[in-house]
């Protein structure tokens, strides 16, 4: 059980750390695209903009959640191997998990996130109300584009705010049924 206890935190550290790592190059590829995008006269492409960054969103949700799941189950590990022998051997390492869980840099990565969401959305929505002007590029279908950009800016945001209403209580959930695989008596499957 404590080595099971140990493979969580690292797994824990992995997906930290690779989850940081995809999300920066996520983000660096949808900047660099943003930027061709403008510099290259083709300001049409920004309406593609909240797309990508919701799946850049999503994905680090995605992460996150796993994350917390793994410290849940972490947690319940602990406390079972803590009932066992009496004393806790490795609690200060949840103290460190949990922490970095519902820490002030992951909330400020939220903040960053969606403050980067609503400017790709803002500006998407005013390239896509650009082509009502005579002349702009898509004239032709400037309608269809509001609508298709004012859609897929709806559904991204139902989408994140999907993601971000199934975390409340991950962590909690893995511990309980942690709890419950040991049951009163420490055996699996005892009531």
């Amino acid at each position: 059980m404590i080595d099971e206890c140990r493979d969580a935190g690292n797994r824990i550290s992995t997906l930290t750390t690779s989850g940081d790592r995809i999300i920066a190059a996520g983000s660096t590829v949808i900047a660099l695209l943003a930027t061709v995008a403008v510099g290259g006269g083709k300001r049409y492409l920004l309406m593609w903009l909240p797309l990508g960054v919701a799946v850049v969103i999503v994905y680090g949700l995605y992460l996150n959640n796993i994350t917390r799941t793994l410290i849940g189950y972490k947690i319940g590990l602990e406390r079972e191997i803590e009932r066992r022998v009496g004393i806790p051997l490795i609690a200060w390492q949840s103290r460190i998990n949990v922490r970095a869980g519902s820490s002030h840099h992951v909330k400020s990565v939220f903040v960053m996130c969606g403050a980067v969401y609503a400017a790709s959305a803002g500006l998407a929505l005013n390239q896509a109300i650009d082509t009502l002007s005579p002349g702009a590029w898509g004239h032709e279908r400037a309608w269809l584009y509001v609508a298709l950009t004012s859609a897929s800016i709806v559904v991204s945001t139902a989408v994140i705010g999907y993601c971000l209403w199934i975390q409340e209580g991950t962590r909690e959930a893995a511990t309980r049924r942690v709890t419950d695989m040991f049951g009163r008596d420490g055996r699996p499957g005892s009531p």
